[in-house]
């Protein structure tokens, strides 16, 4: 069953350090990327039309790529050697099972946070029409002449919310395109691996 929170998870074990096998966590490079999306948000405020609608294209044409690495993964299952030609070779082949499990984790959380940047780029668009901000500014009015809520109040909360939903993109954007070049980074050595170990293999 499709879970948000197990594909998070699955992606978080594949950070690790190689030598130890200790799990090194992610909380300081998501921190730091949170801090520097809120930063950008809070000075850039709204985003224009040309910017949101370039980051939606670039999510999308990344999502299709990377469908293709997923698409490859599951056809091109490693099937165990009926003998390895060493133990070097054995633990090569045990060692790029795991990889290529690691690898389809990390493209599949790298679909989650691209598909939801999309999404944030395409409610921005939509928050961001002349129709959505004039009805807007209508509930306001209807808001501020019947509640008697300080206009003011709500230009912040509408300025607040604004800034918000930018920060979010950015961060989505920034994490998408970190996990993303981290991917074909190990989808490179994945193939690197996998050529060194069939030249090793024994002949048939």
């Amino acid at each position: 069953m499709f879970s948000i929170l197990d594909i998070i998870r699955r992606d978080s074990a594949t950070y690790y350090d190689v030598g130890s096998n200790r799990h090194t966590g992610r909380f300081t490079t998501l921190a730091v990327i949170a801090g520097l999306s809120l930063g950008m948000g809070s000075m850039v405020k709204t985003a224009s039309n040309d910017f949101l609608s370039a980051a939606l294209s670039a999510e999308a044409i990344l999502v299709g790529f990377s469908f293709n690495v997923l698409f490859y993964l599951v056809a091109n299952r490693l099937s165990r050697p009926g003998k390895y030609a060493s133990i070097e070779h054995e633990l090569r082949f045990e060692r790029l099972s795991k990889l290529s499990d690691e690898i389809f984790d990390n493209v599949t959380y790298f679909n989650l946070v691209a598909i939801s940047a999309a999404m944030a780029a395409l409610a921005l668009l939509l928050t961001g029409s002349p129709n959505f901000i004039t009805n807007l500014n209508g509930v306001g009015d209807f808001v501020h002449k019947h509640a008697q809520i300080d206009r003011y109040f709500l230009n912040a909360v509408s300025s607040l919310s604004q800034i918000f939903g930018l920060s979010v993109l950015i961060f989505l954007i920034i994490e998408s395109l970190y996990t993303f070049l981290r991917a074909v980074g190990r989808v490179r050595f994945y193939f690197g691996m996998l050529k060194t170990m069939n030249d090793d293999s024994p002949s048939p």
